[in-house]
């Protein structure tokens, strides 16, 4: 779907540049590497955002977390709907997770339904805090619970 290497390289210039963090990724340019239940003319411009980058967007937050976690902070944004969405780019490494297109479908109620829902989702993961789930998905063994 995308070119880890092109990727990679541009994470290495902000390594360099001593950028302490950085949004990853949302838009899709190429329609053709998404999978979207109606077909869109080219008449209709833009890149494609929303829950069909949800996919790419977590592989590429989880690169990033991976191979810069000790560097970068990250900010994933692309395809967050609900708790869980939010969640798992957290798990997936995200210190931060941003969100439009989520509050365009939900409403702005989202937000607050997000923040008191991984309240519960942490401490079923035996998570204190949200940072302690920050790359949990490259952990071996979940924390043992304690009281939130």
């Amino acid at each position: 779907m995308y070119d880890i290497k092109q990727f990679d390289s541009l994470l290495k210039v902000i390594i360099q540049h001593n950028i302490q963090g950085v949004t990853v990724a949302n838009l899709i340019k190429d329609r053709k590497k998404v999978e979207i239940k109606d077909p869109l003319t080219d008449e209709i411009r833009g890149g494609l955002s929303g829950e069909p980058t949800r996919k790419h967007s977590l592989e590429l937050n989880r690169h990033t977390y991976k191979n810069y976690g000790d560097k970068l902070t990250s900010i994933s944004v692309g395809g967050v709907f609900s708790t869980e969405d939010a969640y798992a780019k957290i798990k997936a490494g995200a210190s931060l997770v941003g969100l439009i297109t989520g509050l365009f479908f939900e409403g702005p109620q989202l937000i607050g339904r997000i923040n008191r829902e991984l309240v519960q989702l942490l401490k079923n993961d035996g998570f204190s805090s949200i940072s302690e789930a920050i790359g949990a998905d490259f952990n071996k063994k979940q924390k043992k619970s304690k009281k939130l």
